[in-house]
């Protein structure tokens, strides 16, 4: 327990330096525990032991199933259908390509001369073939990216874990089969990866939706907001555990529930104070997970590295072989982009291929192998009872593996937003976007304070000449707001962002009045689908469109320094003094 207590003591004080600083906080964490690794037998007490805190169990079991569930929670469903192209061509042959290209480099510069030396790479790729969830969420929310290429990143890396996880465990017994000397065909290996891969996929996915509808029904059954909130952090476990159990993947289950509970049960069923609670407790929880995890990988990603010629040779070899397996976002994007109106650009592409980071996942499937390695275990294998035979590379595999993830957690964490400002993809929206946001913002606050006004003066709440008091300020601001507005509006970046938006408006009215319409029988079905396929490609054309007029007018500035100074103090109502103080000036007047 101290050595608990210690972990969160110490990953807390280093996320708020990383904070204030403007330095992602998980890259510092990990920097601290590499730091901790390295320096902690001169400083760090006795009682406090952090080596072997980080187990698979506590990866897979505490920590992975809650970040999973916040991150699939607050994802908008409409933008993954929007995008379901790219994403799953990523999710799913992406990984087995990657595992495949790794393995075959792995395979051939690495254990060339070892027997079954294939089946040890094709391992180490799956290993390594998909994006961590946990790394990309906590960096995409730091970066500040479009919301669409946030959601590429995102949705890859949720769903492509899964795919991996899968994918792991197929080729995990599928070499302890042939390590132990069983003699397997190639056609039925395929068979029977197929059909497990689907089946894991399928029972996952079902319990994940099982778990979400009945969840959100629950939701909406039930208005305390505590009751709410433990519900969904029930989910978050309950879902991973069922399709565990029932021999699917967990990873899958809590994702799909995520995504139902997040777009329908909070949406629908939750009180706005269970929303506002939530939001607060997930926030919190993760961010200590988040603090907990990246500190305790640090530390153990030391413990594997003593630095001579035979580890910076695997751990050249790993770097490459993620880099060169992970330039497959280029042609299966390309793929994605036939008949899109919203096509992922060249630019994007170059993000995602080096926003490709792995982390805790890929530390806790090398931890259920070291518990083969030293466990054998005793399964059965297409019909046969077999006992696994001994990895004797699982050295060279956790060094390769570490190297990977030391190297996308610090040089591709480290260097990815000056990559995306490089790109012209990342920065703050123009001067001129700003400004005329502050402006709008600061006449829809007062004019509905100056409503409120209204109302409680008319319920005889505040005197005439209170009302009066408070409203002057907003009432100019109104006034000077509008007129700002107007100049700003004649600004090309303003202009083409509020007509492209109007159009969007306009467009989504027509495609929600023909659905009506639909359901109400004045149009026949076939005449519906006809007219809303030309609407629907104008709604993706008009958000690729408006991505271009944000990325031209991208500036460097902070958007903190842009903002300010702009917005007005008085959209704060007067002090009670003040007001008090000149209803006291008047009577003494009178």
């Amino acid at each position: 327990m101290g050595s608990v207590v210690a972990v969160l003591i110490l990953s807390i004080m280093v996320a708020m330096g990383a904070k204030k600083s403007s330095f992602p906080y998980t890259i510092a964490l990990v920097i601290v525990g590499l730091f901790a690794g390295w320096t902690g037998e001169f400083w760090m007490p006795e009682d406090i032991e952090l080596s072997g805190l980080l187990t698979a169990e506590m990866i897979f079991y505490i920590l992975l199933p809650p970040l999973l569930f916040e991150g699939a929670s607050g994802m908008h469903i409409d933008k993954l259908k929007q995008n379901w192209k790219p994403i799953s061509l990523l999710a799913i042959p992406g990984v087995v390509i990657n595992t495949t290209i790794i393995g075959i480099i792995c395979w051939k510069l690495v254990w060339a001369d070892v027997e079954n030396g294939m089946w040890y790479g094709l391992l180490l790729g799956s290993i390594l073939a998909a994006t961590d969830p946990v790394s990309v969420l906590a960096l995409v929310k730091t970066l500040g990216a479009p919301k669409r290429l946030s959601v590429l990143i995102e949705g890859e890396s949720l769903f492509n874990d899964g795919t991996a996880v899968v994918l792991f465990n197929i080729l995990l017994f599928t070499t302890l089969a042939v390590l132990s000397g069983l003699d397997l065909s190639v056609i039925s290996l395929i068979k029977a990866g197929l059909s497990e891969f689907l089946w894991v996929v399928l029972v996952g996915a079902v319990a994940g939706s099982l778990c979400g509808l009945f969840a959100s029904w629950i939701l909406g059954q039930s208005d305390d907001h505590l009751v709410e909130i433990s519900i969904t952090l029930a989910l978050a476990f309950g879902a991973f555990l069922m399709a565990e159990n029932m021999g699917g993947s967990g990873v899958i289950s809590v994702v799909v529930a995520g995504l139902l509970v997040g777009n329908k049960g909070i949406k629908e069923g939750m009180t706005p104070t269970a929303r506002i609670g939530m939001h607060h407790f997930w926030e919190v929880f993760c961010f200590l997970i988040n603090c907990a995890l990246f500190l305790l990988i640090g530390y153990e990603l030391i413990s594997v590295f003593s630095w001579d010629a035979h580890v910076v040779y695997l751990a050249s070899v790993g770097i490459g072989a993620a880099l060169i397996a992970r330039l497959v976002i280029f042609p299966l994007t390309t793929l994605a982009n036939i008949g899109n109106p919203n096509p992922v650009s060249t630019r994007w592409q170059v993000a995602m291929w080096w926003g490709g980071l792995r982390g805790s996942i890929p530390i806790a499937l090398l931890l259920l192998v070291s518990h083969v390695v030293n466990h054998p275990p005793e399964f059965e294998f297409l019909g046969e009872m077999v006992t696994g035979g001994q990895i004797t590379v699982y050295e060279d595999m956790l060094i390769i593996a570490f190297s990977v993830v030391l190297f996308s957690l610090l040089v591709q964490g480290l260097t990815m937003k000056s990559m995306l400002r490089r790109l012209g993809i990342s920065g703050s929206p123009a001067d001129a976007e700003v400004r005329y946001e502050v402006a709008l913002a600061e006449v829809i606050g007062s004019r509905a304070a100056l409503r409120r006004l209204s109302a409680l003066n008319t319920q005889g709440l505040i005197s005439d000449d209170d009302q009066s008091t408070f409203a002057e300020p907003y009432r100019a601001r109104v006034r000077e707001s509008q007129e700002t507005i107007v100049e700003l509006s004649e600004a090309n970046v303003v202009h083409a962002t509020r007509v492209e938006r109007a159009r969007r408006e306009l467009i989504m009215a027509q495609i929600e009045a023909l659905h009506d319409a639909e359901r109400s029988g004045n149009i026949s079905s076939a005449v519906s689908i006809t007219a809303l396929a030309g609407l629907n490609k104008a709604l993706g054309e008009s958000e690729f469109i408006q991505e271009e007029i944000h990325d031209a007018s991208r500036t460097e500035d902070e958007i903190d320094t842009i903002v300010e100074g702009e917005v007005s103090e008085v959209l704060i109502p007067e002090s009670t003094e003040s007001i008090v103080g000149q209803s006291q000036e008047k009577s003494e007047e009178e």
